[in-house]
């Protein structure tokens, strides 16, 4: 998988006139190499250039340890006493790469910028989002088995915790139940818990808030699972619906799987929103739904594409996304729908089909 990332983000690098991607600890640099280091004041990175294998430049009591999370290519060190940033710069000429065109991460710090900039002062320096976000965009087919792994754990472990949960419990004793459950399959990634007038907060998280009979629970969860995210949302009712509740959810229901049908292979981004948004603006509630249908999801929990007003992006086969359209309504209680699609040539498919309507 990782060899052909790397050919990907090569292909990539060339359309675009670059002649090397520099990236540093975050998530990009995991999917090019495999690497999973946090950003720190000390210098960490790659740099992949389109003939060669990868370098890594790395503290030097570090080599241990980042040698043993990638699979290919050369570790280059320095000292604590060195100027890491000269080593940098010496490899890109080594490379050839001193008056070339660099892509540089996007999340780069700007000090580090400044750094390498003065260290390579005749190169030309471009956003790499170009590059590894058109890489990341499409998944392969291995990484989609894992976002359905990650997504079923989502939806088992949301579901599990509603079966424990009883009156009297607090949002925050949910929110430890719903980690446990994603511990058992994954590693938590996040985990938001609203009761009551809690629900129609479209971002809220856990507070000390008892949940009594009757309530209204929305829980939004999601592990980190070999790499990948998954990120489902059910709400129900923990005791009786009532007929304001079942009316709102119904409206909600259809909203997503208008959604649903309409993300496909050439479809734009914005008219998947714009599907969902017509049936709850028919039915007078546009007002509430207050923010964008959904996100791309993959080894970040939002990232590319957008599902959202403005976005002219034409989907394509492979580009995962949720679809989560929501009604808030301040001081009563909120309802939102979210599931996880992969985009197909002929339609959409469920990374796993969450079910709904629990107090059936």
């Amino acid at each position: 998988m990782l060899e052909e990332r790397q050919k990907r983000l090569k292909e990539l690098m060339g359309s675009i006139g670059s002649n090397g991607l520099i990236l540093f600890p975050g998530v990009d640099l995991f999917y090019a190499t495999g690497l999973m280091a946090h950003a720190s004041e000390r210098l960490t990175c790659v740099i992949l250039q389109k003939d060669s294998d990868p370098i890594f430049i790395c503290p030097s009591f570090e080599k241990s340890r980042i040698k043993k999370g990638v699979q290919f290519g050369t570790i280059q060190t320095w000292e604590e006493d060195e100027d890491p940033f000269k080593l940098l710069g010496k490899i890109a000429t080594d490379l050839n790469l001193e008056n070339k065109q660099i892509s540089l991460d996007n999340k780069l710090w700007f000090d580090w910028f400044l750094r390498i900039q003065k260290n390579l002062p005749k190169a030309k320096f471009v956003n790499a989002t170009k590059v590894v976000q058109a890489a990341r965009i499409i998944k392969s087919e291995g990484e989609i088995k894992l976002m359905q792994e990650a997504t079923k754990i989502a939806s088992d472990a949301i579901i599990k915790t509603f079966e424990q949960v009883t009156p009297g419990m607090t949002e925050t004793d949910v929110s430890k139940l719903i980690s446990e459950e994603l511990s058992k399959y994954g590693r938590p990634a996040f985990g938001l818990v609203q009761s009551g007038p809690n629900s129609a907060l479209p971002h809220g998280s856990p507070t000390g808030r008892t949940i009594e009979k009757n309530d209204v629970l929305l829980i939004d969860a999601g592990p980190w699972y070999k790499g990948y995210m998954g990120d489902i949302t059910i709400t129900s009712v923990i005791g009786e619906p009532s007929e304001k509740f079942k009316k709102i959810y119904d409206i909600v229901y259809r909203s997503n799987r208008a959604a649903f049908e309409a993300s496909k292979e050439g479809v734009k981004c914005e008219d998947v929103d714009i599907a969902a948004r017509e049936v709850i603006t028919k039915e007078g509630f546009g007002k509430y739904f207050t923010h964008r249908l959904g996100h791309g999801i993959g080894i970040e929990g939002h990232e590319a594409p957008y599902m959202v007003n403005g976005n002219k992006l034409l989907l394509k086969e492979g580009m995962c996304h949720t679809i989560e359209p929501g009604i808030y309504i301040e001081g009563e209680f909120g309802v939102r729908i979210e599931d996880d699609v992969v985009a197909r040539k002929d339609g959409c498919e469920f990374l796993y089909e969450v079910p709904r309507f629990l107090w059936k």
